[in-house]
């Protein structure tokens, strides 16, 4: 029987599991820190097993590899290559949705030497978005054309109809993710022309897209979109952008977090004893004879009427309560107060929005391509965002194991021999891409017939 081994039990993880007990009839080891959390997601099934375990342990990491036919990680990224290196001392092959780093990308090597694959980014954003990019791509590149710009969009928000807070925002994947990916840096490209966006710069570098039959959404860039020139074959002289999609009002949310020192996540502190205005008076050296809200506004140079002052004393941050963290950091004093108003209800319906615009040249004519996805949650079921991510990654491995995945070494999905039997099959869940194609007059660079 094929043995599979999950690690980590987080917001996403259900569905791969699901999926690897339920439609492969595999055996499936789960770990986590807790293991009553891996426990509740092998739910006494045969073939499911649950195990507590740290990264630290490295005996038991050992363990789990040698006994395993593949390595589905999702734990945190920075840990993704201490598994990886396991994976080749034991010759075992590993699927990830994270990106891959450049400490992963250095195994590349290693890897082929022992035969086997690191999948990388085959979960939503990357994953999905890139393999859809990267179908359409192919297609024009087979119809004699050209790729002129590529615009590639994917988002995680609640549905529309269970939009109900100021932030516009609730939690479907890992909080600490998204305050780690809010302190990253980005790019993108401009008819060739790199734009880079430094990470303390990210929430300024915002604008407005409408997306056809969707709706109007914030954007701002998602990390490096340049690294994918060459993963999507494409020529020096494009356009590239891979950007986020929020409801409008986000960027400006996050970017007055940051300036009050809330994405901090190195100074450990100890909270006993102190408040959420406390710590708030704190960074900002408030004075006592004045409210503590208005101060906020004149540190931030707002309007004490401002979205961003109300948003912030609806989050709960001007409380003259405990703070629900003992010992922590700023950030974790921030994803306490998020996850405890950001949730969906039982009742709610988070979705998943792919969107990519791709401009291609034809001889004498121009052709705006349209992708769209837009999938919602189960009430009550997996969120949309969970089978987003690890459906993915569980049909790759899937096929690694029953070997209709030849490539080895450190790979993304790009290669047409890993997107097509992977979106193929994600079609039976639902993922159908709406495409629409508009001809347009305009000039184009002299194209063979």
């Amino acid at each position: 029987m094929t043995k599979i081994a999950v690690l980590g039990a987080g917001y996403v993880t259900k569905p791969a599991i699901d999926y690897f007990l339920d439609t492969c009839g595999y055996k499936v080891l789960v770990t986590s820190l807790k293991k009553s959390e891996a426990e509740s997601l092998v739910a006494g099934r045969p073939g499911g097993v649950a195990l507590g375990w740290s990264v630290d342990q490295v005996d038991v990491l050992e363990s789990i590899v040698l006994e395993a036919d593949l390595v589905l990680s999702m734990i945190p990224p920075h840990l993704h290559v201490e598994v990886a290196k396991a994976c080749i001392r034991h010759g075992k092959n590993m699927v990830t949705t994270s990106y891959a780093s450049p400490e992963m990308e250095a195994l590349d090597k290693q890897c082929r030497e022992r035969d086997i694959i690191l999948l990388n980014e085959i979960g939503e954003d990357p994953g999905l978005d890139n393999m859809n990019t990267m179908q359409m791509i192919d297609q024009v590149k087979a119809e004699k054309g050209r790729v002129a710009s590529v615009t590639s969009y994917g988002a995680g928000l609640p549905s529309f109809a269970c939009n109900n807070n100021p932030f516009g925002y609730k939690f479907s994947w890992s909080p600490l993710g998204l305050i780690s990916a809010a302190q990253s840096p980005a790019a993108y490209l401009k008819g060739g022309v790199r734009i880079e966006v430094y990470a303390r710069d990210l929430f300024d570098h915002h604008w407005l897209v409408d997306l056809d039959g969707i709706g109007t959404f914030e954007t701002y860039p998602n990390r490096d979109a340049g690294k994918y020139l060459d993963c999507f074959g494409l020529e020096p002289d494009v356009s590239l952008y891979r950007g986020l999609l929020r409801f409008p009002g986000w960027c400006n949310t996050m970017k007055y977090l940051a300036e009050l020192d809330l994405f901090n996540t190195s100074c450990i502190k100890d909270f006993s004893g102190m408040t959420y205005a406390g710590l708030i008076a704190g960074v900002i050296k408030a004075d006592k004879r004045s409210q503590l809200k208005d101060q906020v506004a004149d540190y931030l140079k707002l309007s004490r009427n401002s979205d961003f002052i109300k948003r912030f004393h609806w989050l709960g941050m001007l409380r003259k309560e405990p703070i629900g963290v003992k010992k922590g950091t700023h950030a974790d004093v921030l994803v306490e107060r998020m996850t405890g108003k950001l949730y969906y209800t039982p009742s709610e319906r988070d979705m998943v929005i792919i969107y990519t615009e791709l401009l291609a040249e034809f001889p004498g004519f121009q052709e705006k391509r349209v992708s769209s996805l837009l999938l919602e949650g189960d009430p009550g079921g997996d969120s949309a965002m969970s089978r987003s991510v690890s459906l993915p990654a569980a049909i790759a491995a899937k096929l690694i194991v029953e070997n209709k995945i030849a490539l080895k070494g450190v790979q993304r999905p790009t290669s047409k021999a890993i997107y097509r039997p992977v979106l193929d099959e994600m079609k039976r869940f639902g993922y159908l891409f709406a495409v629409n194609n508009y001809r347009q007059k305009g000039p184009t660079r002299q194209l063979q017939a």
